[in-house]
């Protein structure tokens, strides 16, 4: 089972919960570990309280203790007495009784937690299980001690605190949840169309220029992005234009040395030149449709694969030739119709060339994309030739060139090139009963996933 989310988005908002929840577990053992001991804010203000107290008794305008009672209250009490029992004292204790010596530069201070009973006139009221009870003890000199006695709030442990933490984490979380939706959005916006751009720009298409948007780091990369998809639509036009040039120029010497041939005298040969000549003119001219209809020229748009397939198959069917269609009732397909229909005729006219019977098959395979195949119950091709068939202008013999008419050898080649323009791939494999199939395979990034094996059976129809 996968724990860890694949795409950004949710990565980055698992790990600010992960980072909540770590908080929360921290704050607790921190608390837990600190349970029982005097909270921070409440020993500086038992200190500040001993120290002014300290000050002002030793001060000559406050003679008696008769203005002690100004500090004295429900939660605090201090008076001046003899010099206090001796105990030892504990760690909290010293730590307490050094922070006093410090402030205020005595050299013997007691320290007492939890109070002495001893001390029969003091009573502290309202003295509740989170208070600790408090004796700081001070000499005044002469004898004379300085004795604070306070009621100072102790840390809780963590199982009183979880209320006031479960609040604190309900409170705090969606706010910060938002704004990492907020930053998430920003930065996965641009990523995404720089992550589409690719795929796209992958299978051939042209592009717009991408919007610069974004943090620094994927600005800068879409503008390395834009000016190498630039310089790459910039070579392949400058290849097409030079194929279509070479393929236009061609045309006036072939017309002269037509001309010439005609002239001669009627023979085998004269035969045979104007034959190699038509099969050049023939050449030039599907190199020319082929550059003029560049597979990568055209916009994509979506496109019901299975109504595309059944038009083809219905055109052969109306001139009588024997095709059978299989498929889902709809598969929607985001591509360049017009060249994948080229390429998906090339691929039956050559079936229904060199066979009597054609299946079409349409196979939706989920997350690994779509096959189309198309077998025939021809001959079939030797092993050694499935590859070299796709080569430009390659003819596997005489006799098939002569029966085909036009053809010189590019279809093959433009339906391989039309679909690799798409990421897809084309392959021949001859079948085990004999006859050819053709195999198209399409990836599954750029159309919506259709669970065929939901599907009943009567979605899968023949033509």
């Amino acid at each position: 089972m996968r724990i860890i989310p694949r795409s950004l988005g949710a990565q980055l908002v698992v790990l600010m919960l992960g980072g909540f929840l770590l908080g929360a577990v921290i704050a607790a053992l921190a608390t837990w570990s600190q349970a029982g001991k005097l909270h921070p804010i409440a020993r500086e203000h038992a200190l500040s309280r001993a120290a002014t107290a300290y000050r002002l008794a030793r001060h000559p305008l406050f003679d008696g203790d008769s203005w002690l009672d100004s500090f004295n209250g429900p939660l605090a009490h201090l008076w001046i007495d003899r010099v206090p029992s001796v105990i030892e004292m504990n760690d909290d204790e010293r730590s307490l009784a050094d922070a006093v010596r410090q402030r205020l530069g005595t050299q013997v201070v007691a320290v007492h937690m939890p109070c002495l009973d001893a001390q029969r006139w003091v009573t502290l009221q309202e003295l509740d299980p989170g208070s600790q009870c408090v004796d700081i003890s001070v000499p005044l000199g002469e004898g004379r001690w300085l004795h604070t006695r306070q009621a100072l709030p102790i840390r809780m442990p963590w199982s009183d605190n979880w209320d006031e933490l479960r609040i604190s984490m309900l409170i705090g979380i969606p706010p910060v949840l938002i704004l990492m939706y907020l930053f998430v959005n920003r930065i996965l916006r641009p990523a995404t169309a720089l992550t589409d751009a690719v795929h796209r720009m992958s299978r051939g298409e042209r592009l717009d220029p991408l919007t610069v948007q974004g943090p620094e780091e994927l600005r800068q990369l879409a503008n390395a992005f834009n000016q190498m998809h630039q310089r790459i639509t910039r070579f392949v036009d400058e290849r097409t234009r030079m194929l279509a040039a070479i393929s236009h120029d061609l045309r006036t010497p072939l017309t002269g040395i037509e001309l010439e041939a005609v002239m001669l005298p009627s023979s085998g040969q004269r035969t045979r030149i104007l034959r190699m000549l038509e099969q050049i003119r023939g050449m030039v001219n599907e190199t020319l449709t082929f550059a003029a209809q560049d597979a990568r020229a055209e916009r994509s748009e979506e496109t019901d694969l299975v109504e595309l397939l059944g038009e083809i198959c219905d055109d052969r069917l109306a001139l009588g030739r024997k095709v059978r269609f299989n498929s889902p009732t709809r598969l929607p397909y985001s591509c360049r119709t017009t060249a994948l229909r080229r390429a998906l005729d090339n691929l039956m006219e050559n079936a229904l060339r060199h066979g009597n019977h054609v299946v079409v098959e349409l196979v939706d395979r989920g997350y690994d994309g779509l096959r189309i195949e198309i077998s025939d119950d021809g001959p079939g091709i030797p092993e050694d030739m499935l590859e070299r068939v796709f080569e430009p202008f390659f003819q596997m013999d005489e006799s098939r060139h002569r029966e085909a008419g036009s053809n010189v050898g590019l279809g093959l080649a433009i339906a391989r090139d039309c679909i690799q323009a798409h990421g897809g791939d084309l392959s021949l494999h001859n079948g085990t009963n004999g006859g050819l199939i053709a195999k198209i395979d399409l990836p599954s990034q750029n159309y919506s996933y259709i669970d065929l094996s939901q599907s009943p059976p009567s979605n899968i129809k023949s033509r």
